[in-house]
């Protein structure tokens, strides 16, 4: 459905000389004072700067006070040029300014002489002598020559200091698209992205809160790339604090352009580590991604172009480990089947008869471990044998991980860019781009899993466009104006998946979404689960419009800027996850005493066979919203924790009163949640030029995370159906639901308005909204530190970079949207089989006519709905236990706001400028992150969803190491070019044969170091009802001394497995929700490309290449399994990122 979404700011700034910050979005300034050679200031001076490109040429004045600025400088090469009568005019050639840089570039003019002279100067790096924000821009140097995988811009991310990967996603580009690194300590995917200035990060279409990038351009095209990380200017809102600005090139007054391609082949690459570990051949892979750029002038000094247009072709291998039904299990013969106990033991893997229970005891089957067949349930028995057959030994004992294969993800797009800038006038400058991709996305089913990522097509268009005009009003006035807007379709499906009709499952699943796939059976781990891809049937679009303007004035040595920007977000979304349904089959559904959690009993596979789950469900007719302002038909709810409804109901322990937890409906005067609108946002920064070589800096301020309520997936609970799948309703000790009729009592429709503010009463309420302010995060920045320019047009700088988050979103899955669970001071008194036992329902008079009724009911029965659990003579004891329970589970609006992170840095950065054919930029980064909550929206990235709260009510208990806390990391690129060739150091003469063998070679190094990253413990078999238990730690070591490429070759454990311990039935365990010292594997990477130049003609060159990744084949391991109770606890079975990865390319310059 349709939604619209607007975000406004207003900008009113008041800058003295000593802290100016920059001219809005992604231009520079320059100023300076010029003086005689007394030190006397020369005032009506003529101050040029010239692009040289262009030849497009912009003037100022000095004042009284010798004093000038220039504004509004599209980030280039320059010439400055100083006249004034009596002095000789001196020039600055080669003035190199950066993405939304604001320098210092004095003059000392010399007498005239008797003739007419212009003295030429070479100008030296310039510092960042007026601002006080820190970031690390990445010129077209870099971004040309250095390694990167894919060729994607994302890549240059991790050049920045403060920057790093979320937790177990990697360093290569993956959802939310563009935006998913950590940076300065802050949230994941909500950093700002612009092009030109022209916002191309939108809110992520389906949970919102977090931003990403649909329109990303060829790195062949971008000239320049910045990403600033704190205390940058009060233009910047509406993000997480950090700002990635790309300018694209342009057209100039000489033709320019180049033509390229780089092809990857399997050949080129090394094995997967437990690919080739398992005796697997290395796997086929291709890549091919070519296009040509061309850029000129239409009218020489006026009117210039620019048009590029890219295709790849990718065919990459995907690896998949899994663990698979052997050929004896598929037949119900568990008796070979083994598994770990707690301390790492092989033992045999008991399996017993949930339908034959007596006395709390769950019989053998006939023959222990082999189920009788008549147990066995005809569509279990079809959907095991839909696995693949296992391929390999698996691992030593227990034959977990017996599956391993490669499919291939293929890629087809193509995109395009045309832009044009032209001066109207000397005082009217305007720029217009317009972008343009389409992709395809395809990867065959095995799995259909969301973790294995097979199963899924997708299809991706997308259009971005921008519009910018400056205005020299006067001398001392411009005006910047601009607009832009960005359009994707990406709709996307299953690939393939089977149709259950055919399984003899019912039609019903079918048509409750009119999509045909197979739902999803989740396994518990170690076992694989089946066809759980929870989300690609999509239908998506959005619009998003921004347009702002900013008017700088100067007023002496004092700029002030006025401005405002206005954002319009449309999305039409609809997701359904599971669209058919979802089946779980929880490992103690076959254990001999129903929750007990013993890790040695009990095996998914077997309860599959059975037909025998724990849950499931169906979520049926979804309509999406968004805020500000809801989604044109009004699906939309809030949860009213605090609202009365007047009912009182007997026998709620919790509830002496009336029934508190009601719902209110979109209206023409209620459409959203409360607004924030206290978001004021000082900043102040300094910058101060100690010597002509060394700047200070320090700055300051308040910024504004994204709003947590940007847009939505889902509509109100009441206008969508939520089919609970209930195989049992008292704690497993009779069969309700099975495969062939999951829901006996029928599956009515959504129940729309029809009971009001009672809505949803009798089933779980899993809305999105509440009725208290949607409270922006608040983050506190500061930094201070010393810039210096050394010999060797080098620049180095050491900052102290902080900053302190407040009122963030607790994030997660399993988190503080649910305001209805049990208070830890009752549950802990109770066991689970205590909390899944039957009492009398109270609620059943609400519901159904009863033969006897208390005196609380009503005369008749205010709901109708035969599906739910409160129709039944008896519910479970946990939901009388709730404090709202009238709602059997979660009632759920905003997450809270309350989460806190703090984070501080030193930063050390080191920049050189190419001469004496090298240059290098790069920076170390020595960092503490720690934060009560690792996650925002979309807490399925990476591992960020291990971390989520134990106990509800005890949430000062959370805080802990971050789950992105990186202590250590250093990042640089390298460019050398080998001094030995024609015109060059070494053999300037040289023959041109011996020097199309010899001469012309470059190196370029990407390298990155970094320390692992903290890891979370979690429960095999939880025991905590409506948190997410932990373990206890009970000594003070908990890790083995096992290394992840030991464990990787040997199986063996990180974990000192006797220093946990289960804490027992719903009790909390004491263990960090982060630990410390219990971290993944860091990185150690270096990507090299190599290079031969050989010149065609004055003014075109072909330059041949060969880049490696990982080119010293250096394997980085994944998460090991953090599940305490797994019999792979501990053990490492997949890679992070690819092995050594080979590219030949071949581009043409002229």
């Amino acid at each position: 459905m349709f939604f619209f979404a607007a975000a406004t700011s207003l900008v009113l700034l008041i800058l003295l000389a000593g802290g100016a910050l920059g001219q809005g979005t992604y231009q520079a300034q320059i100023r300076g004072v010029v003086s005689d050679p007394t030190g006397a200031v020369v005032g009506n001076a003529t101050v040029t700067i010239t692009e040289n490109g262009t030849n497009l040429s912009t003037t100022a004045k000095t004042g009284s006070d010798g004093y000038y600025i220039l504004r509004g400088l599209r980030p280039s090469t320059y010439s400055l040029k100083v006249e004034t009568p009596g002095f000789q005019t001196l020039q600055k050639q080669n003035v190199v300014l950066a993405v939304d840089q604001q320098t210092t570039l004095d003059f000392s003019l010399k007498p005239a002489g008797m003739s007419t002279q212009i003295q030429v100067e070479a100008a030296a790096p310039l510092l960042d002598t007026e601002s006080a924000s820190l970031g690390t821009d990445v010129t077209n140097e870099y971004v040309k020559q250095i390694p990167l995988l894919d060729r994607n811009f994302f890549g240059l991310m991790f050049l920045s200091a403060g920057v790093t990967e979320v937790t177990g996603a990697g360093t290569a580009d993956n959802y939310p698209t563009g935006t998913n690194f950590v940076s300065n300590g802050q949230r994941n995917a909500t950093a700002e992205v612009r092009i030109d200035g022209a916002l191309v990060s939108a809110p992520e279409q389906g949970e919102g809160a977090t931003s990403n990038v649909y329109y990303e351009p060829s790195v062949e095209i971008v000239q320049e790339f910045k990403v600033q990380n704190n205390s940058y200017s009060a233009e910047f809102g509406s993000n997480g604090g950090t700002v990635v600005n790309m300018v694209l090139k342009s057209g100039t007054n000489n033709f320019h352009g180049s033509g390229w391609w780089f092809g990857q082949r399997g050949w080129l690459d090394a094995n997967e580590f437990f690919t080739k570990q398992a005796g697997q051949p290395r796997p086929g892979h291709t890549r091919d991604q070519y296009g040509i750029s061309l850029g000129g002038p239409i009218i020489k000094n006026r009117t210039f172009f620019f048009v590029d247009i890219e295709r790849i072709n990718a065919k990459a291998p995907q690896p998949i480990t899994a663990t698979v039904p052997t050929a004896l299990e598929r037949l119900g013969d568990f008796s070979q089947t083994n598994i770990l106990d707690q301390d790492g033991n092989v033992v045999p893997n008991l399996v017993f008869n949930p339908y034959q229970l007596s006395g709390g005891v769950r019989a053998d089957f006939s023959t222990p471990n082999v189920i009788d067949q008549q147990f066995i349930d005809p569509i279990g028995q079809k959907i095991i044998n839909l696995y693949p057959l296992a391929n390999v030994p698996g691992d030593p004992g227990t034959g977990t991980n017996n599956f391993r294969s490669v499919v291939t993800n293929a890629t087809r797009s193509l995109q395009f860019d045309i832009k044009v800038d032209h001066q109207l006038a000397p005082q009217h400058r305007v720029s217009a781009r317009y972008s343009r991709s389409h992709a395809t996305n395809n990867v065959p089913t095995v799995f259909g899993n969301d973790d294995t990522g097979d199963g899924v097509v997708f299809l991706t268009n997308v259009q971005n466009t921008a519009l910018d005009w400056n205005w020299t009003v006067s001398p001392t006035v411009l005006l910047t104006s601009r607009l832009g807007v960005d359009r994707a379709f990406a709709p996307g499906h299953a690939n393939n998946f089977p149709d259950p009709v055919k399984f003899g499952f019912p039609s019903v699943l079918d048509q409750a979404n009119g999509i045909v796939r197979m739902p999803a059976f989740l396994m518990d781990s170690p076992w694989t689960s089946l066809f759980s891809q929870c989300c690609p049937d999509t239908d998506f679009a959005h619009t998003l419009y921004g347009y702002s303007s900013m008017l700088s004035w100067v007023k002496g040595r004092h700029s002030m800027k006025f401005g405002g920007e206005q954002r319009l977000f449309f999305n039409n979304f609809r997701q359904p996850p599971y669209p058919t349904g979802y089946f779980h089959f929880a490992q103690d559904i076959t254990e001999q005493i129903p929750f007990n959690f013993d890790i040695t009993q009990g095996n998914s596979f077997a309860d599959l066979l059975l037909g025998f789950g724990d849950y499931g469900g169906i979520s049926v007719l979804r309509y999406e919203w968004s805020t500000p302002y809801s989604e044109r038909f009004n699906r939309v709810q809030f949860s009213d924790f605090n609202a009365d409804s007047g009912i009182h109901v007997d026998g709620l322990p919790l509830v002496p009163g009336t029934l508190k937890g009601l719902t209110k409906f979109a209206g023409s005067n209620e459409r959203h949640v409360p607004i924030d609108r206290n978001n004021w946002a000082p900043r102040l920064g300094f910058a101060y030029q100690l010597t002509p070589n060394t700047v200070v800096r320090a700055g300051a301020g308040v910024y504004y995370g994204m709003s947590v309520a940007t847009n939505f997936q889902y509509a109100g609970t009441a206008f969508r159906k939520d089919g609970n799948i209930y195989f049992s309703k008292d704690g497993t000790q009779t069969k309700f639901a099975s495969l062939a009729n999951p829901f006996p009592s029928g599956l009515p429709a959504p129940q729309g308005t029809r009971y009001g503010a009672q809505a949803m009463w009798g089933f779980p309420n899993q809305n999105d909204l509440g009725t208290t302010e949607a409270r922006n995060a608040e983050i506190y920045q500061w930094n201070f530190g010393v810039q210096r320019l050394l010999p060797w047009q080098t620049t180095v700088s050491l900052d102290y970079s902080a900053n302190r988050s407040t009122h963030l979103p607790w994030g997660g899955y399993s988190s503080t949207h649910n305001r209805n669970f049990i208070p830890s001071s009752v549950r802990r008194q109770f066991t689970t089989a205590d909390l899944d036992g039957v009492v009398s329902n109270p609620f059943q008079c609400l519901f159904t006519t009863v033969a006897s009724p208390a005196s609380y009911c009503p005369a008749s029965p205010i709901f109708n709905e035969p599906d739910s659990l409160y129709n039944d003579d008896v519910i479970a004891l946990q939901n009388v236990l709730r404090p709202f329970p009238q709602f059997p589970g979660p009632f759920e609006g905003l997450p809270l706001l309350g989460a806190q992170s703090f984070y501080n840095s030193l930063q050390f950065r080191f920049q050189k400028r190419a001469s004496h054919y090298f240059s290098f930029e790069g920076n170390y980064t020595f960092s503490k992150l720690t934060d009560d909550s690792s996650t925002g929206a979309n807490a399925f990235v990476g591992n960020l969803n291990t971390g989520n709260p134990q106990e509800l009510d005890n949430l000062k208990a959370e805080h802990s190491i971050s789950a992105n806390d990186t202590t250590h990391r250093l990042a640089a690129a390298i460019l050398f070019d080998v001094p030995v060739g024609r015109g060059r150091w070494i053999g300037k003469g040289m023959n041109r044969v011996l020097d199309a063998v010899v001469g012309g070679w470059s190196i370029a190094d990407s390298l990155t170091y970094q320390s692992g990253q903290p890891i979370a413990i979690g429960m095999s078999a939880p025991a905590i009802t409506d948190g997410n238990q932990r373990p206890d730690v009970v000594c003070a070591n908990p890790g083995s001394g096992v290394g992840p490429h030991r464990s990787a070759l040997t199986g063996a454990s990180m974990f000192n497995l006797s220093c946990f311990a289960d804490p027992g039935d719903q009790q909390p365990g004491n263990a960090p929700r982060y630990f410390s010292n219990l971290r993944t594997d860091g990185i150690q990477n270096i990507d090299v490309a190599f290079s031969k130049t050989f010149l065609v003609r004055e003014g075109m060159k072909l330059e041949v290449r060969g880049e490696f990744f990982n080119a010293f084949n250096t394997p980085r391991f994944a998460y090991p399994d953090t599940l305490f109770g797994d019999s792979t606890f501990g053990v490492v079975s997949s890679t992070l990122g690819n092995p050594r990865h080979g590219q030949l390319g071949v581009r043409l310059e002229f």
